[in-house]
């Protein structure tokens, strides 16, 4: 199923899983799953810095202010008219946490997965950040 957040994202979600909406975050799960993903949409307002570089920052300041012990390093790639920084670690809990930023000038989408521990979901909520699409 293909959906649309506001008038410059789509996304496809598997059959089974759910998204639900409001006004600041997206939450994307299978409601016979282990974990979810929450996800979060913003504006870059400095447009002096390059989107690489913006979207770097953002992770860090997150991974920082989290206290995420990450299991290596970020990794950042273009490809489809977008910029991707995706991650995987552990928060101050011990659960696992997948993130993701997802970026096209001017918007921003940030999305985290988060687990007791790893498991199969992970692939399936790579494949619907991957189907993310910007509409600008």
């Amino acid at each position: 199923m293909i959906l649309k957040h506001g008038d410059y994202l789509s996304y496809e979600l598997p059959k089974n899983w759910t998204a639900e909406e409001d006004d600041d975050n997206l939450l994307i799960y299978n409601p016979d799953g282990n974990g979810a993903v929450t996800v979060s949409f913003f504006n870059i307002l400095d447009s002096s810095v390059f989107l690489d570089e913006y979207v770097s920052i953002f992770a860090k300041n997150f991974i920082d202010k989290n206290n995420i012990k990450m299991h290596s390093p970020l990794i950042l790639l273009t490809k489809e008219g977008k910029t991707v920084l995706s991650g995987t670690g552990t928060d101050s809990d011990g659960w696992f946490i997948k993130l993701w930023i997802v970026a096209k000038y001017p918007k921003i989408v940030f999305a985290t997965y988060l687990s007791e521990r790893k498991n199969r979901e992970v692939k399936i909520c790579d494949s619907i950040i991957e189907s993310m699409k910007f509409i600008l």
